[in-house]
């Protein structure tokens, strides 16, 4: 890496026949201060056998200290670019994996074994730049980056949603000018009205823990896999904004939603949907929660063990029926609640696959 390095693209805008005239154009900017990330990691592991050796239990468990994190940092675009690569002060992640074994049944003709794993992270960003521009003592957050000293990383920032504006908020409308059947908004700084003192951290991007569960069953020559795994919310992780679950208003990308969203009328005064005539105000989010549950792994196979295989010099012949994400259940209004992606979002952007498969072992 070379510190404050710029990047460009060269261009030949004239050729007189004689003499040939290059320009070079600009697309990055170069920041003196960037350097190396440095990470201290700290970790410990137990491995324990329990019941006979019935259950196992591996525990590991980590707290890392990161320095320099590099980045992609906004700036105002009169600078001539958008972002910068740039460096944070520290952040501090912990984390623990879980994992428990079981043999529930285990006799001649039939066993059953299950896996349950368990995965948290949680970080902290504890330095930011070192910056005090406010003069209060204390190092100043970056709002534009959604970066908050003392906070996780992935903060959605912006104001807090308690509704949809009713006909009887004769008060609220008042003061903020704002009609029935769009988004009220949470006054939390004390001064009548909505203002950019308002906002604050609705939630995270992060997900809150991730768990998964595969049971193994075997009966003769059938074993039957089942792989189970979820990536959870609470505690208002695992959210992002998706006004086009929420919207109704026009007939572009909105316009199907009419037929079967609620959206707010006099007649049904919708808490959660806002009329069809409200198309966004820049404040509106409509955050929904990422949480999903998947059944990620199914396959169900037969080994042959009938004489003429062993006669056939066949050491092993197997036919199995395997499938790949084979539902998902999540309250995400989109294709793949993992990745984010929402209706819409682009002619590359296609839903996750599933896959099915019919196929046959053998080894000689």
């Amino acid at each position: 890496m070379s510190n404050g390095s710029t990047g460009g693209i060269r261009y030949q805008f004239s050729n007189t026949g004689e003499k040939i005239y290059y320009g070079l154009v600009q697309t990055s900017l170069g920041n003196q201060d960037l350097g190396w990330e440095s990470t201290d990691a700290y970790n410990i592991g137990i491995e324990s056998a329990w019941l006979k050796n019935r259950l196992f239990a591996d525990v590991d468990f980590y707290v890392s200290k990161t320095h320099d994190q590099i980045f992609k940092r906004t700036i105002p675009i009169m600078t001539g670019f958008s972002s910068i690569t740039t460096s944070m002060g520290q952040v501090n992640n912990t984390g623990i994996e879980v994992t428990l074994r079981s043999l529930n049944i285990s006799r001649p003709d039939l066993s059953w074994m299950t896996t349950l794993t368990f995965w948290k992270n949680k970080n902290k960003l504890v330095k930011l730049y070192g910056e005090d521009l406010d003069g209060d003592g204390k190092e100043d957050d970056d709002i534009a980056n959604s970066l908050f000293i003392g906070k996780s990383l992935g903060a959605i920032y912006g104001y807090k949603q308690i509704g949809i504006v009713q006909e009887d908020d004769v008060e609220y409308m008042k003061l903020t000018g704002a009609t029935p059947g769009t988004p009220k908004y949470a006054d939390l700084d004390g001064v009548p009205g909505i203002s950019g003192d308002d906002r604050t951290i609705l939630g995270y991007g992060k997900e809150n823990f991730r768990l998964s569960m595969g049971n193994t069953l075997q009966y003769k020559n059938f074993e039957l896999y089942v792989l189970v795994s979820g990536v959870f919310g609470g505690n208002n992780h695992y959210l992002k904004s998706n006004p086009r679950a929420f919207l109704t208003s026009g007939t572009g990308m909105y316009k199907d939603n009419m037929q079967y969203k609620p959206y707010w009328t006099p007649e049904n005064p919708s808490n959660v949907y806002p009329s069809a005539q409200f198309a966004g105000d820049g404040r509106f989010l409509g955050l929904q929660s990422r949480a999903f549950v998947r059944i990620q792994d199914l396959s169900l196979s037969y080994t042959f063990d009938a004489p003429w295989v062993k006669s056939a010099n066949i050491n092993m012949l197997k036919v199995f029926l395997a499938a790949k994400n084979l539902a998902t259940f999540t309250d995400w209004d989109g294709f793949d609640p993992e990745t984010g992606i929402r209706f819409r979002d682009g002619a590359d952007k296609l839903p996750l696959a599933s896959s099915y498969s019919l196929g046959l072992n053998i080894s000689f």
